[in-house]
Order: structure tokens, then sequence, then C-alpha cells
């Protein structure tokens, strides 16, 4: 299938543009100020380039741009670039409540717990994200997509030898809900040929990917799934995006709205659409590229910029003379000044250097305190064992260390989980870890809430590990 849309833009008229690069088709996209389409072009791939989302020969993606190219000729603005779902990793991890910078350099020393390769071997961007538990303002969730670097390089090699500017590059499954305008309120599901994904108020807060969504107890599974994850919301609308089937009235008996979309462009539209109010994107290019893009962007701009220096050096060049004179006859007063500014710097100078004795004085004692928490309870080690073995729906609400002459270090956590498997095994795993030598659940309980409220006691010493 070959198809091509395409409305003369108005003169001025900015331009948005992007391509999504599904199994069987790459949608190429541009709309307008008020993101209404101006030309829909679809090119085919070959078989066997892309399967269930993963790029399988790069050699046949680049002919399918070459045919892109052919069809949409000169393409002047930056076309954003949408990811394969199955080339990007989404996860949803929570932190305290810091900058999207911190929270950068956190990933870029601890990615490799995130996500199943090494920081060097991946691109990643991250944003803040808004869930049903925002009222706990203890932590924050942020969405942290990553990619293969290499996938990303060699998507960005083939764009550009097919003349095309690339923009932002961005997972599909995440940019497709900009276009969606009926996930910005409440809690929705959104199913396609590979994802269900669970969005609220235009957040998506759950990507699931399978190779068949036409099932329709998939659906309902993630639904049930999603609605024990978030107890106090229930979800209001199920949207089929290029899925060709009904929910029945047995698999729907909740009053849920059903909303198909038959637009095949979507996710193309929602990559073009950058700037929606409320929902920052994602970036996945390379740093290293984008520096060379704004390079390349700004080579002739500096051109012009050094020709305009040289005229005006040539028009300046007149008063040189006489500037240079009124300089040196202003030099003298000047040098007076600074004399006199010099003697009055002298009792700053003293208040400056006492300052810094105390400020040194505070470093060293800072130090000490620091070295003696580190050699008395290893604290960071402790913790480190914990991240590694709580999985995912354990939380630690206090945690109690102390140091006996003869008991060791002993660490005493409450904390909560949502089901007592996950407090199982997160005990055997610091049993068996190595770190302690007594691992110890004592107390065990669930709340009003239906969670497993537990009491967990670590012991650091000589001590044999007890059951």
């Amino acid at each position: 299938m070959n198809g091509i849309f395409s409305l003369k833009p108005q003169e001025n008229q900015s331009i948005s543009a992007a391509l999504a690069i599904h199994d069987e088709f790459i949608f190429f996209i541009e709309i307008d100020e008020e993101n209404k389409p101006v030309r829909k072009i679809s090119v085919p791939l070959p078989e066997g380039c892309i399967v269930n989302g993963q790029i399988k020969n790069f050699p046949l993606l680049q002919a399918g741009f070459e045919e892109l190219r052919k069809e949409a000729g000169k393409i002047n603005e930056p076309v954003s670039i949408g990811l394969p779902e199955g080339e990007a990793i989404i996860r949803f991890p929570t932190f305290p409540d810091m900058s999207i910078e911190d929270i950068r350099g956190t990933l870029d020393i601890n990615f490799s717990e995130y996500f199943p390769y090494q920081r060097n071997e991946a691109v990643f961007d991250v944003i803040k994200i808004q869930t049903p538990n925002d009222d706990r303002k203890e932590d924050i969730t942020v969405l942290v997509a990553a990619a293969k670097y290499q996938t990303v390089e060699k998507i960005l090699e083939i764009v550009h030898s097919a003349g095309i500017t690339p923009g932002p590059v961005e997972p599909m499954n995440f940019a497709m809900l900009r276009e969606i305008s009926e996930v910005r309120e409440g809690l929705c599901v959104v199913a396609d040929l590979h994802n269900i994904i669970t969005v609220w108020n235009g957040f998506g807060i759950f990507f699931r990917t399978g190779n068949n969504q036409n099932n329709v107890q998939d659906i309902l599974n993630t639904i049930q799934f999603i609605e024990t994850q978030y107890r106090n919301v229930r979800v209001q609308k199920i949207i089929l995006a290029g899925l060709n089937f009904q929910l029945s009235s047995e698999s729907n008996d909740s009053g849920v709205e059903i909303i198909n979309i038959d637009d095949e462009y979507y996710a193309a539209e929602g990559l073009a659409m950058r700037e929606v109010p409320g929902f920052p994107p994602l970036d996945l290019r390379p740093i290293e590229f984008i520096e060379l893009e704004r390079r390349r962007y700004s080579f002739n701009i500096n051109r012009i910029i050094l020709w305009g220096l040289i005229v005006s050096f040539l028009m300046l060049s007149i008063g040189t003379i006489s500037f240079t004179i009124s300089c040196i006859r202003d030099l003298s007063e000047k040098i007076e000044i600074v004399r006199n500014s010099v003697s009055d710097l002298t009792p700053e100078r003293d208040s400056i250097i006492r300052q810094n004795t105390e400020l040194e004085q505070k470093n060293e004692h800072a130090e000490k305190i620091m070295n003696f928490i580190q050699q008395d309870i290893p604290v960071l080690e402790i913790m480190q064992e914990l991240e590694i073995n709580s999985g995912h729906g354990v939380k630690f609400d206090t945690a109690d260390f102390s140091k006996g002459a003869l008991t060791g270090v002993t660490v005493a956590l409450d904390g909560k989980a949502e089901d007592e498997g996950a407090v199982i095994a997160m005990t055997e795993g610091l049993k068996n870890g190595g770190k302690f030598s007594s691992v110890m659940l004592p107390v065990s309980q669930r709340d009003q809430t239906g969670r497993v409220v537990f009491k967990l006691i670590l012991k650091m010493g000589d001590e044999k590990n007890e059951n």
C-alpha cells in the first residue's frame, strides 16, 4: 500500500513533521500550527524488515527510506522519528523529590539496575509523570525510556542518507498518546497492534508489549491488574487504535466507554505534536549527535556573522586611533582609582581568610563524622543489599541501626508489601546473600488496605545465619 494525502500549506505556515516506523509501513506526516495534517505518505517496508516491533534487517529499512525519499521529495523541516515499540524499554522507578538532572545523574550510575544492558551501550531520557498515587508526597515517579545506542545510531544514519534531517527520536508507543485527546483525563487503557498502555491524565503509567493484542482477554486482564495496583481509581475508557474488533456486552459489563481510532497515522501525528502543554516529550538521540546537528545547523549562520564582523572591523578601523588615544588618557586615572581600591580591600581580605579557615574546620569535622559512620556501621552496604533483594511492591517505612560490642550491627526495619510472597522472597534473598549473619521476620500481618505489614531484623557479625 502506497498512500499520499497532500494539502498545499499556506505561506509562512509553521510545519512539524514526523514518521512512525511500523512492522509493515513507514507513515510520514506533516502538520500545521493547529495540528491539522498537511501531508500524509505511507511507504511499505519489505517483509522481514521489522518483526514484532523489532528491526531485524537494517538494509531493508534503508530501502524503505529511499522509497520514502522518492515519494516525499525534499523535506525541509526536521522530522521526529518514532522508534519501534520492541526497540525501546520503559521503566517507572521512584525517587525522592529531586530535579530531573539529579535523577538523570543517579540513573547514569545505577543504569544496569533498571535495564538489561550497560550504560555505555544505551541512550535514555527521563521525565516526571503523574500517577493515581501522587498524594504520597515522600517520593515521585518518573518514566525512563532507554534503547540500544547502536540501534538509534543506525536509524539516524539511515534517515540522514535519505536526505532527511532527523529530529528527536522517541518511543512510538509513548508519543502516540499525545494524539489521543481522550486520554487526557482519568484512567484509560489504550490498545493497538503491539501495545496495551494504561494512561493516567495523559501520562502512560504501564506499558505492556505483545505479539497479538486482538485478544479481548488481554485487555481485561490489564484492567484488572491496574485496578488492583491503584485501588482508589477505575478505568473509564478503552481506546482501540487500529484494532478492528468490538468488545461484547459479556466482556464489557462495567459501563466502560469504548472508543475506536481508525486513522493509521495516529502514532506519526503524536510524534509530530511535540509542544503539548503539560506533556513533556522524550528524546533518545545520543548527546554527541545532537551537538553535531547543532553545529551543522549553525554553520551558515556563523559564516554570515563572520562576514559581518569583517565589515564591522573595516568600518571601525577609522576610529581606532582616536579611541586608543582616549584609552591612554583615561588609563592613568583608572590606575590611581585601582590603587585606592586595593588599600580598601585589606580588611575584606582578612575577613575572607577567617571565613575560609572556619570552612576548612567544618569540612574536616564533617569528614570525620562520615568516616566514623562508615567504619562503625556500614550503612551504604546494608542499604545496597536491601535495594537488590526488595522486589516490586516492597517499601520500607523506618530503619533503626544499632551496634553492640558482642552482637555486632543490628538493623530493625518496618515495611509494607503488596503480598506475602514478595516479603518471603526478599527474606530468602537476604539470607542467601551472605551479608547478614541473621535474618529474622518476627512480625507479619495485613493492614486494613490488605497490604502486608512486616518487621524485619537483620544482624551483621560473626554469628551464623538463623532460620
